[in-house]
């Protein structure tokens, strides 16, 4: 059997840095290329080795563990033991989905596509670019598939009472980390209503005791936000200290507020 060392370590480098890539981005780790680029390359050496070297099953087994730890510790490494076994963890579920992508597709390629393209020339190239193809498009769809499991991941929500003016509103919220805004004198969370919801139209017509005013800082400028003083409210059913302040929104990527995530 010839093996081609060179398309060897490339596909198992790609592989490697795709699977460090995805589990960064799932995780929300910051990305160290040139980290990540390191541990990658010592995937890649490891693949030629275990080709080329026999080994014991348990042996070979021992070998992949240290090797992949000692990759995740360049890749990820960090103070947080419990962070750092779960990118380690995350990593072995990765290399092993993107394994079976990749042996799907090349499945599909031997299987489907060889009698259709065995009477051309390009056919001939040896199997290694087929190799080459594959982590192409197993690139594409692992970062399609973390892209999309990010932004689900992103989005979390959650169910406001309000009672206000001797009325309760009931509301989805959008929990939204960047949402830092507080009131200077109570130090209380802002909850971010749009103004033109139910809930916004009764903050405008509190009572003038009930209301505080907020500063804040934004890409726009600075200014001062009215806001207002329920009489409680309630996140998911726990009970919660917050102001309420009404913006110029119709809503805010489909919900009528924003609670900031430190109060979920």
């Amino acid at each position: 059997m010839t093996v081609y060392v060179d398309v060897l370590f490339a596909v198992n480098f790609s592989m490697d840095f795709i699977s460090l890539f995805i589990c960064a981005v799932v995780m929300k780790r910051k990305i160290y290329k040139r980290r990540m680029l390191a541990a990658a390359a010592i995937g890649g050496i490891y693949g030629v080795f275990e080709v080329l070297c026999t080994m014991r099953t348990l042996i070979a087994a021992l070998v992949a563990v240290l090797v992949s730890f000692i990759m995740c510790f360049i890749a990820y490494y960090e103070k947080s033991i419990k962070r750092f076994t779960l990118m380690y963890v995350m990593y072995w579920g990765v290399s092993a989905t993107l394994g079976g992508v990749m042996s799907l597709f090349y499945n599909f390629l031997n299987k489907i596509l060889a009698e259709q393209i065995k009477n051309y020339s390009f056919a001939k190239v040896y199997t290694g670019a087929r190799f080459f193809i594959i982590a192409a498009l197993t690139a594409i769809v692992s970062m399609l598939f973390g892209r999309f499991y990010s932004s689900k991941k992103d989005v979390k929500q959650a169910h406001l009472e309000i009672k206000m003016n001797g009325n309760i509103y009931e509301l989805d919220a959008l929990c939204d980390s960047g949402n830092m805004l507080t009131e200077p004198i109570s130090g209380k969370s802002v909850i971010l209503v749009a103004k033109g919801s139910n809930i916004g139209k009764a903050s405008e017509n509190a009572p003038l005791k009930s209301r505080r005013y907020i500063p804040y800082s934004a890409v726009g400028g600075d200014g001062i936000i009215t806001g207002v003083l329920p009489e409680y409210v309630k996140i998911d059913g726990s009970m919660a200290n917050a102001v309420i302040a009404s913006v110029e929104k119709k809503d805010f990527a489909g919900y009528e507020a924003i609670v900031p995530l430190s109060l979920v």
